[in-house]
């Protein structure tokens, strides 16, 4: 992944530093330099999946129509509601779970399988601080969540998304031993901080491509709101809602 080349590239710039530089002023002030703009570079490849910085991600698919998916649920207020609106819609989308969710509610599970929708794995706990978890425990994590899905639905998880979408050198780990591929977004739509509808509309049909991945959220009323909308604007734009196995080619 891009991480090991700009690592190499790294070491490659500080063995060059000491070798031909040393002895020169600048020295310290060229060290200090690359060692923030790699630690810059590291951070923020960490909080952008798109950039594929350490492990490859779906980012987007096919020309042909775009995909919605749901993050964080099932939230029982809001997912069936969803489910519903999707349903008088004839559209399929893709429900990224989080596993101790799933175990309180796995009538929803269910729900959202029987409707013909796709579940993804999304943590077991989408801890704060899940980006800090040793190879391990990272593992254990996601396996507990497909573990729980499977045990529900009799169905095998093949798609993970990493919560917050942060990921780092241990995720490789994860997508090796379980075989999931990790799906990550072209639109994030900030649903869980909107406060104004019509503003998040916008901001997600502003940026509707063919191919496009939206990151949206079954867990907030705002998102139940607009999604109508948003729905009737695709169908005026002849912009096709196709569900992620198609979109994407697996």
């Amino acid at each position: 992944m891009k991480h090991k080349i700009i690592t190499a590239l790294f070491i490659l710039c500080i063995i060059a530093l000491f070798v031909f530089l040393y002895q020169d002023k600048s020295f310290f002030y060229l060290l200090a330099t690359l060692i923030i703009l790699y630690l810059t570079i590291t951070a923020l490849g960490s909080y952008q999946i798109k950039w594929n910085y350490f492990i490859k991600s779906v980012n987007e698919g096919k020309p042909e129509g775009i995909s919605l998916t749901f993050d964080d649920g099932p939230e029982p207020k809001v997912t069936k509601k969803i489910l519903d609106v999707l349903e008088l819609a004839g559209v399929k989308a893709t429900f990224f779970l989080i596993g101790k969710k799933a175990e309180q509610y796995p009538d929803i599970i269910n729900l959202i399988v029987s409707k013909g929708h796709t579940i993804g794995n999304h943590s077991w706990s989408h801890h704060a601080g899940i980006g800090m978890f040793s190879k391990q425990k990272l593992l254990a994590d996601f396996n507990q969540c497909s573990q729980k899905i499977e045990e529900i639905t009799g169905q095998k998880t093949v798609y993970l998304r990493p919560p917050f979408g942060v990921t780092n050198p241990r995720y490789e780990n994860v997508l090796k031993n379980t075989g999931m591929k990790s799906i990550g977004w072209s639109i994030r739509s900030f649903d869980t901080s909107a406060k104004n509808e019509q503003k998040l509309l916008h901001r997600i049909t502003s940026q509707l491509k063919p191919g496009a991945i939206v990151l949206l959220h079954d867990t907030k009323d705002i998102t139940l709101d607009i999604l109508p909308a948003l729905l009737n604007y695709c169908k005026q734009n002849n912009i096709a809602i196709k569900p992620l196995a198609e979109l994407i080619e697996t």
